[in-house]
């Protein structure tokens, strides 16, 4: 242990601080000895709700359906498998058993960092944290997460949420996806404010003001996620309206919200897998059609609408499971404890997202080639 020559030190030198109780002695060692041998990682290859390994086994003795589903996580959903764009796949097929084959779900994020740290230079550099997170999320024989790079995470999207609020101008004419996704989830998260002239109740001119809201931000699978010191206001008549009063506003939910909002545009960015109809995604401005994100064509099915259910469902599962085990490790008596309730809830929230993230992608990927191959 490296921490044990200080150990040693400190003991040895007891005799030099005569005033400290050995209680206070005995604490600080503890403390110390926590500090250097505590281990903010956490094993998830017990998790099963991750279901990555089962998609590999099914593959692994299909070799072209293997190579598809490799070629598809490789990249974004709405690029056709034959235009790989280099997607670094060697000549030779890897195994999906090995971790070289379970990376390449994290080639899509590198792309997304690469481009968006051309544009801000500053603010892209530091979203690389994410592609080292899911590089050990994905590793189905050792994997893991890293609290502290959580926090990182945390930090990351506190900076650029806040990049928003003093360039959103710019960013409204910025053409990269994730600056233009994560400013219209955040407008939508925060109701999308606007006024409208109302006519008095006489229909005689136009006397009040009346503010209109959004839904709220709906992810790719149609939920809906609102800030909750939004107040709804429903038109009944000319003359009345029906208000519905605001729920509370806490640090936990704003602060667990707001990260959740910044990985569901990243991770959009990246993997772009089909949105249903109503999803904030298909309603940002885009300068080109091109850049427009994929909506869940039922016309053209690109999965069944059974497999998209459990897809959804599968998802939803990992994140429940994920969130469940990092939220016991930070809090209570873990030595790696948050010991602050906003920031456990956080955590805890972005760690469920990346693996609800991940799964998603991997799974549409994964009925994506075998149902097409029947």
């Amino acid at each position: 242990m490296p921490f044990a020559g200080s150990f040693k030190h400190l003991v040895e030198s007891k005799i030099r601080f005569p005033l400290a109780p050995p209680s206070l002695f005995t604490l600080m060692v503890l403390l110390l000895v926590q500090a250097g041998c505590g281990s903010s990682v956490l094993q998830l290859r017990d998790q099963l709700d991750l279901h990555r390994g089962e998609f590999r086994q099914k593959l692994a003795d299909k070799k072209e359906l293997a190579t598809k589903f490799r070629a598809c996580t490789g990249q974004a959903h709405d690029e056709p498998l034959n235009e790989r764009h280099d997607t670094g796949i060697p000549p030779e097929p890897l195994s999906l058993q090995t971790p070289e084959g379970q990376a390449t779900s994290v080639r899509p994020l590198a792309a997304v960092i690469d481009g968006i740290r051309r544009r801000h230079h500053d603010n892209g550099a530091s979203l690389s944290i994410l592609a080292h997170i899911l590089d050990d999320l994905a590793n189905d024989a050792n994997a893991r997460i890293d609290l502290d790079k959580l926090k990182q995470v945390i930090e990351v999207a506190g900076r650029w949420h806040g990049h928003l609020g003093l360039d959103e101008d710019q960013l409204e004419q910025d053409s990269s996806r994730f600056a233009r996704m994560l400013l219209a989830y955040n407008k939508a998260y925060f109701g999308d404010l606007s006024f409208a002239a109302r006519p008095d109740s006489e229909g005689a001119g136009l006397r009040g003001v009346v503010k209109v809201t959004s839904k709220g931000f709906v992810d790719r699978s149609g939920n809906a996620l609102l800030f909750p010191g939004i107040s709804f206001e429903i038109e009944a008549s000319l003359a009345n309206s029906v208000r519905i009063s605001a729920t509370t506003v806490d640090s936990q939910r704003v602060s667990a919200d707001l990260t959740r909002i910044f990985l569901e545009a990243f991770f959009d960015t990246a993997y772009r897998v089909p949105a249903v109809y109503g999803a904030t995604a298909l309603r940002v401005a885009w300068k080109s059609q091109e850049q427009a994100y994929p909506e869940f064509d039922a016309a053209r099915l690109p999965i069944s609408l059974e497999a998209l259910g459990r897809v959804t469902q599968d998802a939803m599962r990992a994140e429940a499971a994920v969130t469940s085990l990092v939220g016991k490790e930070v809090r209570g008596g873990s030595i790696f404890s948050a010991q602050n309730e906003t920031l456990a809830a956080t955590i805890e929230t972005a760690a469920g997202v990346i693996a609800k993230k991940l799964v998603e992608h991997e799974e549409f990927c994964y009925f994506q080639v075998t149902e097409n191959s029947r």
